[in-house]
C-alpha cells in the first residue's frame, strides 16, 4: 500500500533488501534462527523494524526512491509505526482507536491492525472471538489487495473458531471496487445482516445481492431510527432496536446527551 506503483524490478529488490534486513538480525528462511542456544524464542527487540529496512533501502540507490515513500513511517509522521509491538491481546475486549490518525493513512493503519488481529484468531481454532470491522470500507473500496485480504478473512474465519462484523453507513463504497465484486462476496459470506433505513440509491445496490421483495425495500426506505430488518439465512424480522440506560450513556453521541454529561 506504500509502494502503490512498484515496478517488477522494485518489487524483487524490495525483496532481497528485506532478507539482508533480517540477516543484519541473525534471521534467515530457517527455523532456528528465531530462536536462542537456550531454546527460547527470541525477543522482539532482536527483531527488525521498518527503520532497518529504510537504512537498507537507502544504501543502494536502485531502491532510495522507495526508502523515500517509507520515512514518513520511520522519521515522520506515522513514526509510531517503527516501534516494537506492545499491544496486548490476551484482554476480553480489544479496541483500536484510530481517530487520530490522517485520512490519507487510515487504510494503511487499518489493514496493519486487522492484520494483526487476524495472526492472533488463527492462533487457536478452539477459542472463540469476533472480529468488528468499523470503517472496512476503507479496506474495500480502493485497493484490490486490503479488499481480497477482508474478503478472505470472511471467507475463513470460521474455520479458526471466529465470527466477523463489518459496519458501515454508506453500503456503496463496498460496491466501488471492480463493479462491487467484494461488496458482494462479503455480503454472501455474511450469514446475518442488519438494515437500518436505506436511501433509494443504496436499496438498487444491494437488492440484487439480498433477495428483497418490493414490500421489503419499501420498509426499509421508511424505517425510523432505532428500527432495522434483521436477515439470518431465509428468514428476516423487523427489530427495534433500544439501548439500556447504561448502553446509552456509553455509546451517545448525540449533542444533548454530551452536553448534559459535560454539566
Amino acid at each position: 500500500m506504500i509502494f502503490e506503483d512498484m515496478t517488477r524490478e522494485e518489487q524483487s529488490l524490495l525483496e532481497e533488501k528485506l532478507i539482508l534486513t533480517y540477516q543484519q538480525k541473525g534471521i534467515s528462511f530457517e527455523d532456528e534462527s528465531l530462536y536462542l542456544a537456550n531454546g527460547a524464542f527470541k525477543e522482539k527487540e532482536e527483531m527488525p523494524r521498518l527503520s532497518d529496512l529504510y537504512e537498507e533501502l537507502k544504501k543502494d540507490k536502485e531502491t532510495k526512491r522507495l526508502a523515500l515513500l517509507l520515512k514518513p513511517y520511520v522519521l515522520g509522521s506515522m513514526k509510531f509505526l517503527n516501534q516494537y509491538t506492545n499491544v496486548d491481546l490476551n484482554n476480553q475486549v480489544v479496541v483500536s482507536d484510530v481517530y487520530e490518525i490522517e485520512e490519507k493513512d487510515l487504510p494503511i493503519v487499518l489493514y496493519i491492525l486487522t492484520e494483526f488481529f487476524w495472526d492472533k484468531i488463527k492462533e487457536n481454532r478452539g477459542e472463540k472471538k469476533i472480529l468488528y470491522l468499523d470503517e472496512a470500507w476503507r479496506l474495500l473500496n480502493q485497493n484490490k489487495n486490503t479488499a481480497e485480504f477482508v474478503f478472505k478473512v470472511f471467507k475463513t474465519i470460521r474455520k479458526y473458531g471466529g465470527a466477523a462484523t463489518v459496519i458501515t453507513q454508506d453500503i456503496g463504497d463496498f460496491f466501488a471496487l471492480d463493479d462491487g465484486k467484494y461488496g458482494k462476496a462479503i455480503l454472501n459470506n455474511s450469514s446475518m445482516k442488519c438494515l437500518f433505513q436505506l436511501e433509494e440509491n443504496e436499496l438498487k445496490v444491494i437488492k440484487g445481492v439480498i433477495d428483497l421483495s418490493e414490500q421489503e425495500q419499501k420498509m426499509i426506505s421508511s424505517l425510523k431510527r432505532g428500527e432495522c430488518v434483521f436477515h439470518a439465512g431465509r428468514e428476516q424480522v423487523l427489530l427495534d432496536v433500544e439501548a439500556s440506560p447504561q448502553e446509552h450513556e456509553f455509546m451517545t453521541t448525540d449533542r444533548k446527551d454530551l452536553s448534559k454529561m459535560g454539566e
